[in-house]
């Protein structure tokens, strides 16, 4: 009989015994901590990507609409100085450049630049916006009964409007017609800066006479759209500016009509400038209606119209105003 090895018991079959596995606590801990380190840097760029960068892209958005008030309103002031020096001026106006801001600054990798829309809309027989003045004079030299209406002199339009289709702040457009600078966004619309308008009242509450000042502003050119990010350069050149005074002792009524997109932004204005001021309260020195909406399938071709009336007018001085509008690349 041959000897037992010493591995094997006397009924062994003579297959070795297995040992058991040992767990290795070393790698299941980097394992562990790999994925906490995950979780948490996930925890963190979630956290950033759904609170700090909507709050950071707004502001961008919210700084870029205030910027471009800015630039309209700058645009709107210089053509006003430049229309209010040329009566009497013996040199060319300077032409007037303004640059315009189309996108606002993006958060690299998170979130890219928001674009905007600028587009010019230069008066045209069946282009709106229009505003139209109708009054009733005297002629100096006849002594007839003459009117100023939109089929001679008293009508003007055109509009320069960026649309921004903010993904955080509100979406808004900003608008330059008739002279007057444009706020509409979706909870309202306000006009930020006013035409060259105001009324005095020479006589007394019991026998008005008024005196009206206004500028009506032609804007001509071609229609342009132009969109994208950077900024576009915006050329505003005065071809003509005059002041005509219209005189009329008896009295006669102002109308003013307008054809606008902003209809409430307008009724809001002159409501505010006229209502308690030279001696006029609605119903009573002035009338006012309220804007009727124009409405078709396309909601973009919707426009208002309203007309404001005013009472006594014994003066109009009438300020006439052509400038031609372009738009042109800017390499910024």
């Amino acid at each position: 009989m041959s000897p037992q090895h010493a591995f094997y018991s006397a009924d062994s079959t003579g297959e070795r015994i297995k040992k058991s596995p040992r767990w290795d606590d070393e790698g299941v801990a980097a394992t562990v901590g790999t994925i906490m380190a995950l979780l948490v840097f996930l925890t963190f760029f979630g956290m950033f990507t759904n609170q700090f960068v909507p709050v950071w892209m707004s502001d961008n958005e919210s700084t870029h609409m205030t910027q471009v008030v800015q630039q309209f309103s700058a645009l709107k002031s210089q053509v006003d100085i430049t229309i209010s020096n040329s009566a009497n001026a013996l040199i060319a106006p300077s032409p007037i450049f303004i640059p315009i801001s189309l996108s606002c600054d993006g958060i690299p990798v998170f979130a890219a630049a928001t674009a905007g829309i600028l587009s010019f809309t230069p008066i045209g027989l069946n282009i709106k916006p229009w505003m139209n003045l109708s009054f009733t004079y005297i002629s100096d030299t006849s002594g007839q009964a003459m009117s100023l209406s939109p089929t001679n002199d008293g009508r003007s339009g055109g509009a320069l409007e960026i649309y921004s289709p903010n993904r955080y702040y509100v979406e808004q457009h900003i608008v330059y017609e008739n002279g007057a600078v444009i706020v509409n966004q979706t909870d309202g619309e306000f006009i930020v800066a006013g035409p060259q308008f105001v009324v005095k009242n020479l006589g007394t509450s019991d026998a008005p006479a008024r005196v009206v000042m206004i500028t009506q502003i032609t804007m001509q050119g071609s229609n342009v759209t132009i969109g994208g990010t950077g900024s576009k350069g915006v050329n505003a050149d005065l071809l003509y500016s005059g002041t005509t005074a219209y005189g009329n002792d008896d009295g006669s009524g102002l109308t003013i009509q307008l054809v606008t997109q902003h209809g409430w932004a307008w009724y809001n204005y002159f409501l505010s400038r006229m209502n308690n001021s030279a001696d006029m309260t609605i119903g009573s020195g002035f009338n006012i209606s309220e804007p009727i909406l124009h409405s078709f399938p396309d909601r973009t071709r919707n426009y208002y119209t309203l007309q404001i009336t005013i009472d006594d007018v014994v003066l109009l001085d009438h300020t006439r105003a052509t400038i031609k509008v372009a738009i042109g690349e800017l390499g910024l």
